[in-house]
């Protein structure tokens, strides 16, 4: 009887310390569902990518800076006197492309260096409006932190970035 209580309290046991082991394991492995969420391009045009992963699938968001306009003051404004700081000056308004759509990936990616993960960017979304949806062949690849992106559309190029992560946002 003693015997039998012994044992299964050392069973217990030793699936306990199992599991602690286990789940407090240190060993990271990079995959979609670990990859940081927001890149930005250090390579023209300026843009973010933001990939966002819903579990069962993955949206990529990219926001390009396309355009840059100046916007200056009306020629009819009136300056008060001692107070030139009421006065608009001229600044520059950047123009923004949104586009967003699902991620189709071309079997399971890794995140090593150099290995390049292809997928298919369904385009469903984007601001100002296009004519939808899009799919354009995307490839990432890993390098020392640096996240290259080609993006193409009927074997032209629309996208070649450099891309680095950014942790705070």
């Amino acid at each position: 009887m003693k015997s039998i209580k012994q044992s299964r309290y050392i069973l217990i046991t030793q699936i306990t310390l199992l599991l602690i082991i286990q789940g407090c394991s240190s060993k990271k492995e990079l995959n979609v569902a670990t990859l940081s969420d927001k890149w930005i391009s250090i390579s023209s045009p300026r843009c973010e990518v933001w990939f966002q992963n819903w579990g069962t699938y993955q949206r990529l968001l990219v926001i390009l800076d396309d355009d840059s306009t100046e916007v200056l003051p009306s020629p009819y404004v009136t300056e008060k006197e001692g107070k030139p700081y009421l006065k608009p000056k001229p600044y520059k308004k950047v123009e923004k492309q949104q586009l967003k759509g699902n991620l189709y990936w071309n079997g399971e990616p890794s995140w090593k260096d150099g290995i390049e993960n292809t997928a298919r960017w369904e385009v469903d979304r984007a601001n100002p409006k296009l004519k939808l949806p899009r799919s354009y062949e995307v490839s990432f690849t890993l390098n020392n932190g640096e996240l290259k992106m080609d993006a193409s559309k009927d074997n032209e190029s629309y996208l070649d970035l450099i891309l680095i992560k950014l942790n705070k946002y």
